[in-house]
């Protein structure tokens, strides 16, 4: 029976689950084998896709909220963290990519308004206080900034 997260099954985020155990599989794969692994953990991906506040990935997300760790990332930022990663002979290990963090009762409600996709219900902060972000994309942003000088190609 592989490893489980009590606060993610009792809260049955398969979603979340399965990824994390992809993930660590994958890692013990490439520890196994000696195969150098880079793994880009993103946000949310803020995509004009049909994503709903009712779809599983998302279930979990109030409480995500409240810890500080719901981030976001557009498809555009995604795309070349993804090209800086694989560009970058020296780039190891794990980096969170998201460019976006909802940590106050505004940046929620926008998140709900363009998740719900309907207009005339209105979203409401009320209840929500601000977080403190406690989540960090450090590694991944000195990686896009080395890359976009010029400092990715080992000589």
């Amino acid at each position: 029976m592989p490893h489980r997260n009590p606060a993610v099954d009792g809260m049955q985020l398969w979603h979340a689950l399965a990824k994390t155990l992809a993930e660590k599989t994958a890692w013990a794969l490439a520890m196994d084998r000696g195969v150098d692994m880079v793994c880009v953990n993103a946000g949310l991906l803020l995509v004009a896709a049909d994503l709903s506040v009712a779809d599983p990935y998302l279930k979990g997300a109030a409480q995500m909220y409240e810890d500080g760790v719901l981030v976001t990332v557009d498809v555009d930022f995604l795309v070349d963290a993804h090209v800086a990663v694989y560009e970058t002979p020296s780039a190891y290990g794990r980096y969170l990519c998201f460019n976006g963090a909802v940590c106050r009762p505004l940046d929620a409600v926008k998140l709900e308004r363009l998740l719900s996709h309907d207009a005339a219900q209105p979203a409401s902060s009320d209840g929500l206080r601000e977080t403190q972000q406690r989540i960090q994309n450090k590694k991944m942003n000195q990686l896009m900034i080395d890359f976009d000088a010029g400092r990715h190609v080992e000589e």
